[in-house]
């Protein structure tokens, strides 16, 4: 007996999938994002997705790529240092599951061109954190080194409230929420060593 039901067919059978895995990736998490759980979330064949994205860590890749895009915009949209940590932070904390992939390299196909032009356009955005002249040193605040710490700090907070770690701390501290706590966190961690 044959399936009653027409195959499905879509016109935009990449976005379908990317909207698929990034909803899975959303409901359920990292480890339920495979070929097989978007197709089916998508309503196409198991093989549906090769075409298109070649294997899991291609899909992943362009997943982590659309990541990158919004998490550049909306660091565009800051206009100091402490709002460009904010922003970064609460697109991690909007977008949780999304944003360990971003940083979980080895899952992703790292030849894609999209993850590398979104990724490169989010890290210059992300500069943002270490512009301007520090005054009291005369050095230039947007040096890769004095950036790279900064951004382990708001990368750093933004991974302990995903993984629930400062929980203990923001209610001993009686901070309504999450954003308010690392806010004060971040106006609070002091400059980085002039020497």
């Amino acid at each position: 007996m044959s399936d009653p039901s027409p195959p499905y067919h879509h016109g935009d059978l990449a976005n379908a999938l990317l909207e698929a895995g990034r909803a899975l990736l959303a409901s359920d998490g990292l480890e339920a994002l495979s070929l097989r759980a978007v197709t089916r979330r998508a309503g196409v064949s198991a093989t549906a997705a090769v075409p298109h994205f070649g294997s899991l860590a291609g899909l992943r890749a362009a997943l982590a790529a659309q990541g990158y895009r919004e998490l550049a915009l909306a660091l565009g949209d800051a206009s100091s240092a402490h709002q460009v940590g904010m922003a970064y932070i609460r697109f991690a904390l909007a977008n949780p599951n999304l944003f360990q992939l971003m940083f979980r390299r080895a899952l992703l196909l790292e030849s894609s061109e999209a993850l590398q032009s979104a990724s490169q356009s989010a890290f210059e955005a992300l500069r943002g954190l270490a512009q301007g002249l520090d005054t009291a040193t005369g050095r230039d605040e947007g040096s890769a080194a004095r950036m790279a710490g900064l951004w382990g700090r708001v990368h750093g907070l933004a991974m302990l409230a995903i993984d629930g770690m400062l929980s203990p701390m923001i209610a001993a501290e009686g901070f309504q929420t999450v954003e308010g706590f690392l806010a004060e966190a971040l106006d609070s961690g002091g400059k980085a060593r002039a020497d």
